[in-house]
């Protein structure tokens, strides 16, 4: 029961790169049931596993990443060289289409799918969710929208995505008519921005609070009533919840 509680933040993150398809394998062999992944967008609209709008940090290379067509993408790697030298230098950017051919065959695993800002901006609402969506049908009943842009999800709720979620950029957010009225089913959070008297278990969305290492923080929010804890350390997390429950 623990593991259907966690959220793999960006894949196992702690042992691999960020946003790859290693990354989401390991998570969830080690027990994840749902894995988060970040969304930018190369030059020719083509979805790929990214977090940041510059390839320095994940690839070791100059310039942004929607500077470059897929091709192009497709042969730089994703090995964040500052965290993990030339451990992983052979393991390319993933695009989405390759994480949606994996999870096809993983119906059980839920995974929530967020679109970045600069991919928003770069395309325009309507391309960027229509290049995501495409790649995604296989799988849409497997796939939760998420985004800080709530116009986006705004979007996506009006075009008939059938599962979205909002990544609030400050908890009072989530009482604002506008966002209410997007039904969202689940609303992300920094646990940092909760509010102490706040009153989680009363709330219809599932809350999910990042980022969280510690076994004790855990079970703590658990306790207050978040839905899902979404951690980099999948494995360290479920290793350390599993023996507080021995």
């Amino acid at each position: 029961m623990l593991a259907e509680r966690l959220v793999a933040h960006r894949g196992f993150r702690s042992r691999y790169p960020e946003n790859t398809l290693l990354g989401h394998r390991a998570a969830v062999a080690a027990g994840a049931r749902a894995i988060e992944t970040d969304i930018q967008l190369s030059a020719d609209l083509q979805p790929v596993l990214y977090h940041d709008a510059t390839l320095k940090r994940v690839s070791g290379h100059r310039g942004r990443l929607d500077a470059r067509p897929l091709h192009e993408l497709l042969q730089l790697p994703a090995h964040e060289p500052r965290r993990f030298g030339d451990a992983f230098a052979a393991n390319t950017i993933t695009p989405l289409a390759a994480l949606v051919d994996w999870l096809r065959d993983q119906p059980e695993i839920t995974a929530y799918i967020e679109v970045k800002g600069e991919a928003i901006e770069f395309a325009g609402s309507e391309r960027c969710y229509r290049s995501i969506a495409d790649c995604l049908e296989p799988i849409a009943a497997q796939c939760v929208l998420i985004s800080f842009d709530y116009p986006f999800i705004a979007h996506a709720r009006a075009r008939g995505w059938p599962r979205c979620g909002l990544v609030l950029q400050r908890w009072r957010d989530h009482c604002s008519g506008e966002l209410e009225a997007l039904r969202p089913e689940a609303l992300f959070c920094d646990y940092r921005k909760v509010p102490a008297r706040a009153d989680l278990q009363e709330m219809t969305p599932q809350v999910v609070l990042y980022e969280v290492a510690d076994a004790d923080l855990a079970m703590r929010w658990l306790g207050r009533g978040a839905d899902r804890i979404e951690t980099f350390d999948i494995g360290g997390l479920l290793q350390a919840l599993a023996q507080r429950t021995l």
